[in-house]
């Protein structure tokens, strides 16, 4: 007869606890309204109803659970997941395909699963496992979205500068002149394509600080300011005598930037006043006249920790374990599932404590290695004793 190592009190949801085979109600730690005294003996007939304090008691198993089980290159007892291990999709040794990098193959319930590149915009419109998600980002076939084919002669493209949108052809109000091109405001198409203004306006034009001649409204010889300047005063005798990369007006008239800002661009080039309080500007390069870069937090960027460019390493420990960056200072963690027990960064997190029946779920924790009690997805395996037919938990 098995040892058992768990009682469970049978009601509405099942509770597992770590103790001896006690049916003491005083141990559950919950009050349980006691049953009148029954004199004679209870009716045991065959609509009798069950007693629902009824206990079960769980053993250690060295079953592996529904979906796991033990491969021939597995470390631990039932330390592969068929149902969501890629190199073991279904069965040992049975690997999804490695995928080009316009799609993934994973493992769902067991079947290996063609997923494509949200980042590359790949579409599977075939429907063909075979060819992968063989529809580009910007296919005149399937622009957008499988399905949508763009009219003959008409290209597939991005329909803004944040590269957000496809469709076919230029967006409302632009035309294709070697690229969508509004007429309406085009120095070099104004009206037309290839209708360039001139920027002096011609003989004769008044010329004033920081501006030019060029098109507004479908038309030329319209002033306008030189770009990072604008008129801010509306007189157009001084011309565009506002310079827009300063501190009290950044990237437009009177955008003032607060206490411990910077006038600066982004990585796209868009003058904007940085950064938000908490966080330290890290200058990339000059863009504009100023300074570019992003903004972070150096108290927990490992790429930034404590400064700007202060990265922090792995050195040799593998894969398990993770550069942290705590409080600005570098430190290395573990990834979910491993820890390091032995205190040595020379092997890194060196336990699985998914699988490791020694360690199962964190350092010391040990399953009934005597009875060979499998450890999965970090806890030791029961099943109800001497019910070998009721299926495996996990406690």
């Amino acid at each position: 007869m098995k040892t058992p190592s768990v009682v469970v009190l049978l009601t509405a949801t099942a509770i597992s606890l770590a103790w001896g085979c006690s049916t003491v109600d005083e141990r559950l730690g919950i009050e349980i309204e006691q049953p009148p005294e029954q004199f004679g003996t209870p009716d045991a007939g065959p609509d009798a109803t069950p007693d629902p304090r009824e206990l079960t008691a769980y053993c250690p198993s060295s079953q592996c659970p529904p979906g796991w089980t033990t491969c021939p290159d597995s470390r631990f007892p039932c330390d592969t997941n068929i149902l969501a291990d890629s190199r073991n999709c279904g069965g040992c040794g049975m690997a999804c395909p490695l995928g080009t990098g316009f799609e993934q193959f994973t493992c769902n319930e067991g079947a290996c699963k063609l997923e494509c590149n949200a980042a590359l915009r790949s579409k599977d419109c075939d429907g063909l496992v075979d060819n992968g998600c063989e529809s580009s980002q910007l296919d005149p076939a399937n622009c957008g979205a499988c399905g949508v084919a763009c009219a003959v002669g008409e290209s597939c493209r991005w329909q803004d500068d944040k590269l957000t949108e496809v469709g076919c052809g230029c967006p409302p109000g632009t035309v294709d002149c070697l690229g969508c091109r509004d007429l309406r405001a085009d120095d070099a198409h104004c009206a037309a394509c290839n209708n360039a203004c001139d920027p002096t306006g011609g003989p004769g034009a008044p010329q004033y600080s920081n501006m030019y001649y060029g098109c507004v409204s479908g038309q030329c010889g319209k002033p306008k300011c030189k770009p990072g300047f604008a008129d801010c005063d509306g007189v157009l005798e001084n011309g565009c005598e506002t310079s827009i990369r300063t501190d009290d007006d950044c990237g437009y008239c009177g955008n003032t930037c607060g206490a411990g800002q910077k006038c600066a661009a982004d990585g796209n080039g868009r003058l904007s006043c940085m950064c938000d309080p908490g966080l330290t500007f890290c200058q990339t390069g000059e863009n504009q006249g100023l300074p570019e870069g992003y903004c972070v937090d150096v108290s927990s960027s490992p790429g930034n920790c404590g400064a700007c460019g202060n990265r922090c390493s792995l050195g040799g420990g593998g894969y398990s374990q993770l550069a942290v960056c705590d409080f600005g200072k570098c430190t290395i963690g573990c990834r979910d599932g491993a820890a390091d027990c032995n205190g040595s960064q020379a092997d890194g997190c060196e336990i699985d404590t998914k699988s490791d029946p020694r360690n199962c779920g964190g350092c010391g924790i040990t399953c009934d290695l005597t009875l060979g009690q499998a450890c999965v997805a970090g806890k030791c395996v029961v099943e109800p004793c001497d019910q070998p037919d009721a299926g495996e938990v996990t406690r």
